[in-house]
């Protein structure tokens, strides 16, 4: 005999499997555009940012406006896809024609598969929600929004793209790969959860790294080692993540190799414009950031561009000051003058700790010409020094220019760079374990700041620290392991303890 359930045992039922379907649901991202520039990840072509036609429902105030004739939103790449959600707003089309809007996939971002076709009205709407089924297994997948027509001017915004949204397929029990791979919060260049040895040059001025990801499969654990010392053998310059999955069998490592780069800063001069620095800290006057070279760039670092210095009257000195930097090893550029007239100097001066200014070198019009010449100078300084470059040229109404290009410095040999101390030297703390409080002891009033680390790698404290030392506040925390580093501008300490 056919018995009917109860109407209250079925609404239970449904609500059971309707909360399991959404559980098993796991984004991979879910963007609504923050800033008027690409998330990272994200790729752009003839794109730009709205404000006016925000759908609103993650964070972030903009949306994507995509023009003619040709448009292109490359989502960063994400490890299977399941379903793709977004919102559209069909906008200006009136002045151009054939206006289509695609979804593309592709696993190498060459080739590209249609996945949809105007799957909205095209006719100038209010937002309209889309959702595709993409379902695919790459582990390295892209997903593009390609937009076209024909005519319209590059005012226009054929469409808005906002709130986008892919989740993945339903992960293997054996999956063991990574969503993403990070250090220092930084997502390694290049990244693909199929690839997994990588190599990273890091600034000269970084000491310390801490490794990150995401196991594609939440129930998956992982085993972080981060690297002990970055000036040292390459076993102690790499960091691993080991990826067990969830069936407690399968496993994945991750790791990368580092290497500090011997420079304190180097460019080729990328942003154009008046007043332009290269790095923060750098001040200018009268000076220009150019493409319009008539020597051309010099091209040992990235940039088309190169400095110009345009003015030398007495009341408009032009000059170019850096910040200031510890552990300076050598100054190299390239200089070039256009129409010189014999009167151009260009003189480089350092004052170290925030003196004097002392005479690096002394460069005539003989000593530069119309082609490209590099100059070196020694700075071999330890203390905080900066640099400062003060032309000579004849008034505005001439036509004479100096032209910098490829500007460097290096830090000092390794001996003489940031250094590995070990635990006790400069810094102590106790107790170890740990329960509700550590102090630590700091015995170099050069120190000046305290950070703490999870074993993950997760700075969860910071605080700028004088004198001899700090207490900290353990009891937000969680039982584990956590490293505390001391560090200066020229070396840092780490020590590990454990928190009950």
């Amino acid at each position: 005999m056919k018995k009917n359930l109860p109407k209250s045992m079925f609404i239970v039922i449904l609500m059971i499997l309707l909360s399991g379907s959404l559980s098993a649901q796991v984004y991979s991202f879910q963007e609504g555009f923050a800033t008027n520039a690409p998330p990272a990840g994200w790729i752009t072509t003839n794109v730009a940012w709205s404000t006016l036609h925000n759908n609103g429902l993650y964070t972030g105030a903009y949306a994507a406006k995509l023009k003619p004739n040709e448009s292109f939103l490359i989502c960063k790449a994400v490890n299977t896809a399941d379903m793709l959600q977004y919102y559209c707003q069909v906008r200006d089309t009136t002045a151009a024609t054939n206006f289509h809007l695609m979804i593309e996939k592709s696993t190498d971002k060459l080739t590209w598969t249609e996945i949809s076709k105007d799957p909205f009205n095209k006719a100038d709407t209010n937002w309209q929600v889309m959702n595709l089924s993409v379902k695919d297994n790459s582990p390295v997948l892209y997903i593009r929004f390609h937009a076209t027509a024909l005519g319209g001017t590059a005012t226009l915004g054929l469409c808005y793209i906002d709130d986008v949204s892919i989740t993945k397929l339903a992960v293997s029990p054996t999956d063991a790969t990574l969503t993403d791979f990070t250090y220092n919060s930084t997502t390694v260049d290049g990244f693909a959860a199929t690839t997994l040895n990588y190599a990273v040059e890091v600034p000269y001025f970084v000491s310390q790294v801490a490794m990150g990801g995401t196991p594609n499969n939440p129930a998956a654990t992982m085993t972080i080692t981060n690297p002990t010392y970055l000036r040292g053998t390459e076993a102690e310059r790499t960091g691993k993540i080991v990826v067990h999955a969830s069936d407690g069998v399968t496993t994945k490592t991750y790791s990368i190799v580092f290497t500090v780069s011997k420079y304190i800063y180097k460019t080729g001069f990328v942003t154009t414009g008046s007043a332009i620095v290269p790095f923060e800290g750098w001040t200018t006057s009268y000076t220009l950031v150019s493409t319009t070279i008539p020597m051309g760039d010099h091209g040992t670092f990235p940039g088309t561009a190169a400095f110009k210095f345009i003015r030398g009257q007495t009341d408009k000195v032009g000059y170019l000051n850096t910040a200031k930097y510890v552990k300076s090893d050598t100054l190299d550029f390239w200089l070039a003058v256009d129409q010189g007239d014999g009167v151009e100097h260009m003189l480089i001066e350092k004052r170290v700790l925030g003196g004097i200014k002392v005479t690096v070198g002394n460069i005539n019009a003989t000593d530069m010409g119309p082609d490209w010449k590099e100059f070196k100078y020694p700075i071999k300084t330890d203390d905080s020094t900066e640099i400062i470059f003060t032309p000579t040229i004849t008034p505005e109404s001439l036509v004479t220019r100096i032209f910098m290009d490829d500007l460097s410095l290096t830090g000092k040999p390794v001996i003489g760079g940031i250094t590995k101390v070990t635990g006790k030297a400069n810094m102590s703390f106790y107790p170890n374990p740990a329960t509700d409080y550590i102090t630590v002891s700091i015995n170099d009033p050069a120190f000046h700041s305290v950070d703490l680390y999870d074993i993950t790698g997760k700075r969860v404290f910071s605080a700028e620290v004088s004198g001899e030392g700090i207490n900290i506040d353990l009891r937000v925390y969680p039982r584990g392991i956590y490293f505390v580093t001391c560090r200066n501008n020229e070396c840092v300490t780490t020590g590990k303890f454990i928190k009950n």
